[in-house]
């Protein structure tokens, strides 16, 4: 095992430029005296070309889907070539997957291998069965040269969050994929002070009135509405009052109003799943995986995980989706398949992408109002 492992590891060093001096001398050698060795170097460098000409991060992904098709099996674990995959992460593990398919179906043992090129197709056109796919819990364990994957971490169930060992993409957690509707009813919450606003974060101050009548009761009109203000520290539903009334003088005091963005009124949404895998690169880009007819969003860019949230408006026309990250905002198109570019937008690009902004509060006087 440990010698299949030291195999793998001169392999991969060979094809992307990364050995040393020792381990150049030691390739020679196997090149020289292990023929075994050098068909599969042969096999692996077109597999490795293959690959790069087949969007390898796409490709990653869909494999990535390929766990939920585990189920729990009684038979012999997998031994030899065929486990090898579980030490790798990262786009060589596309090259592994496909390499050790070729080699264990076309080599037959020891016989010669095939002179055909392997045919690197996408997982799409790929049916596979249980028993091919190999799994691990969600807790990153990999396996390394100084330590070998216990028997009973290949077991799991489609239940189980679990990913192939060779994905190296994080799960978004679901409470960072939120859905709003809009327009939505305005809730509020008022300590006497302060006034905050929820469900329409498009709000401004010239929309707004406040008023007092001579009970101390808190009124606010907005629109051509007026509403009753219960002190409160929990979100409550606006209630409009209906009683006619009229607005008298200014009186000598103020309220700070604040209005909430549009993620505060927001709840977890279960639509789809995400799945951010980081890279080194400046490059940021996107697409959407669908299996069993459930839908994963796959980034692949160089963000802070626990910084990404994924926002969907819910509308009557439509729905919108968008990835905040930090103060950046990226806009979705859920039919995207390819991969795809994330531009980033401003926030004031329009009245729905203003309604994400974190705006600062703002006074407003209190009136007399007279019923």
């Amino acid at each position: 095992m440990r010698e299949e492992l030291r195999h793998i590891d001169l392999i991969d060093k060979h094809l992307t430029g990364h050995l040393n001096d020792d381990e150049k001398s030691e390739v020679e050698r196997l090149l020289a005296e292990d023929k075994e060795f050098a068909k599969e170097l042969e096999v692996y460098k077109k597999i490795y070309t293959g690959i790069e000409s087949k969007e390898d991060q796409k490709l990653r992904a869909k494999l990535d889907l390929l766990y939920a098709e585990y189920r729990a099996s009684g038979e012999q674990k997998p031994k030899g070539l065929y486990r090898r995959l579980i030490i790798y992460s990262g786009a060589a593990a596309a090259c592994i997957v496909l390499g050790i398919l070729f080699y264990v179906f076309k080599s037959k043992g020891d016989g010669p291998l095939s002179n055909d090129a392997p045919n690197v197709v996408g997982v799409d056109s790929v049916r596979t069965q249980p028993a091919d796919s190999l799994v691990l819990k969600k807790n990153n364990i990999q396996v390394t040269e100084k330590e070998e994957l216990p028997e009973d971490e290949l077991d799991g169930s489609p239940q189980d969050e679990t990913q192939f060992a060779f994905s190296n993409g994080k799960s978004l957690p679901s409470e960072s994929i939120r859905q709003v509707r809009q327009p939505s009813s305005l809730t509020h919450t008022f300590n006497g002070q302060e006034l905050v606003l929820y469900g329409d974060s498009g709000i401004s101050g010239l929309q707004l009135q406040m008023g007092k009548d001579q009970k101390g009761n808190y009124y606010l009109k907005y629109g051509d509405k007026l509403f009753n203000l219960a002190i409160s520290s929990t979100i409550n539903p606006l209630e409009e009052v209906q009683t006619s009334y009229t607005f008298g003088g200014i009186q000598d005091e103020s309220v700070q109003v604040k209005v909430m963005p549009l993620i505060a009124n927001s709840q977890p949404y279960s639509g789809f799943t995400v799945s951010v895998s980081e890279n080194s690169s400046m490059d940021k880009n996107y697409f959407f995986l669908e299996q069993n007819e459930k839908k994963q969003l796959v980034i692949n860019a160089n963000m802070d995980i626990d910084s990404i949230t994924v926002m969907v408006v819910s509308k009557s026309e439509g729905n919108s989706y968008y990835l905040i990250h930090k103060n950046e905002l990226y806009p979705l198109n859920i039919d995207t398949t390819e991969t795809t570019s994330l531009e980033e937008i401003d926030f004031t690009k329009n009245n729905e992408t203003r309604m994400f902004m974190d705006r600062p509060s703002f006074p407003k006087g209190v009136y007399e109002i007279i019923f």
